[in-house]
């Protein structure tokens, strides 16, 4: 599952009913994180950077990721 963060006027009528066709998808609305919940995603990404560093898989010039 992949989730997205909006920032829209919310007198808009077209983004607001755009959100509702995406409802009508199967969209649905989160939560926002708990604190515990956040420390967990970061401790997992970290451990996934690092296994990926130790793994050999990390780029070692992150002025490349973007180009």
């Amino acid at each position: 599952m992949a989730t997205i963060t909006l920032e829209y006027d919310g007198r808009n009528i077209a983004i607001k009913q755009l959100i509702q066709v995406l409802f009508t998808l199967g969209a649905k609305e989160a939560s926002p994180d708990t604190k515990a919940e956040q420390t967990k995603m970061v401790k997992e990404s970290l451990s996934t950077a690092f296994d990926e560093l130790h793994a050999g898989k990390a780029r070692k010039n992150a002025r490349n990721l973007f180009s």
